[in-house]
């Protein structure tokens, strides 16, 4: 409990007592989470966050409620039982490789760095080869606040989640409630029918998981995919075989907007960005456009001399074109995964089969 330093206006008394009085208050609290694990069921007094809401950019127009990020505050004894599932649920997607290796997003041993680098490395590359490269940066709007539940689950049962374990999630997902807080003004409270929110411990997990299929469509159209949560940079060579090339870069943002539409999540194509890094194709016209992303800039030029900071944050200067730029209780058991499930090719370690989410032994000074 020590490493949460944040709770509620709803919890009873301040996080800090929770952490000064552990000794005491953590056998009790055990017995709630235990008792939660084996009936898979979220308490529902942990459901309701109340939601602050905080410039994005300190230099953002208030005025704009398009510039404000939702952070939710959750019931302290909430955060604790999440941070137990989000261990357990990370150990089991890690241990068996069933995350995206291009994703680096709230994940151990990677980075905004790693990203960087990631994408650094492949434009280099395909440059130091003499060839065009088409950077692609995907902007999502608002995109934890807009995934879908039910595709959520069933993204989760792909992984081998089912059972108990898939049933305690639909009930950490049901019946949730916010309000928000913009000083001096509260709103009413309100269901939350569809997101997983900002602030939650175990909510950049399931996002992970909900956006891990987006790799597989990319790769069929020969496209490079680099990602840090809901940030993601597509890598194209423009050079080789240009038919292929205008083919691959139509149809991949085609099956990638078609995908975000099925997933419930919104492509924003005023920020998406294109960026054409190298020499010019001999062909290149309005008709490299990807027509996913609505109607071409004018004039359509590509960057001779790029100057960029590929990543999750883009950059680009005044000369560029417009954006072409769980849980099963002891005795323990196997959680059951979906035996005709392969192990993906890239990772030469064997498939464990993990105990499943278990009761957690909460100990003083530790949790």
């Amino acid at each position: 409990m020590n490493s949460i330093h944040s709770g509620a206006p709803s919890d009873p008394c301040p996080h800090f007592i929770f952490n000064k009085a552990d000794d005491i208050i953590a056998p009790h609290l055990q017995t709630i989470i235990n008792s939660s694990f084996s009936s898979a069921t979220f308490p529902e007094s942990w459901k309701h966050a109340e939601v602050n809401a905080l410039l994005k950019k300190p230099t953002a127009d208030p005025s704009d409620l398009k510039n404000f990020r939702p952070i939710s505050l959750l019931p302290f004894p909430a955060k604790v039982i999440e941070k137990t599932v989000n261990k357990q649920l990370t150990n089991f997607f890690e241990d068996n490789n069933l995350l995206d290796p291009s994703q680096s997003g709230f994940r151990a041993n990677h980075s905004t760095e790693i990203a960087l680098i990631s994408v650094t490395d492949d434009i280099r590359t395909l440059m130091d080869n003499g060839e065009t490269v088409a950077l692609i940066l995907l902007d999502l709007s608002a995109a934890f606040n807009t995934v879908c539940h039910r595709t959520l689950i069933t993204r989760l049962r792909s992984t081998g989640i089912q059972g108990q374990a898939l049933d305690w999630i639909t009930s950490f997902l049901s019946n949730r409630s916010q309000r928000v807080y913009l000083p001096p003004f509260r709103s009413d409270p309100t269901e939350i029918i569809c997101g997983v929110q900002q602030g939650s411990s175990l909510s950049p997990t399931l996002f992970n998981v909900y956006m891990s299929p987006l790799a597989d469509i990319v790769r069929k159209h020969s496209i490079i995919i680099t990602s840090y949560a809901d940030d993601t940079q597509l890598i194209l060579s423009l050079t080789k075989d240009l038919t292929s090339a205008k083919t691959n870069l139509q149809d991949g943002m085609k099956d990638v907007a078609d995908w975000m539409k099925l997933s419930r999540l919104k492509l924003n194509s005023d920020k998406t960005e294109v960026l054409i890094l190298g020499n010019t194709p001999t062909s290149w016209d309005d008709s490299w456009w990807p027509t996913a992303l609505g109607t071409a800039p004018t004039p359509l030029r590509p960057h001779t001399q790029p100057r960029f900071h590929p990543g999750p944050t883009s950059h680009h200067d005044q000369t560029s074109q417009r954006r072409i730029i769980l849980l099963l209780p002891n005795p323990p058991q196997d959680l059951p995964l979906d035996p005709s499930r392969q192990q993906k090719d890239h990772d030469p370690r064997p498939r464990h089969e993990p105990p499943g989410l278990r009761q957690h032994p909460i100990r003083q000074n530790h949790c």
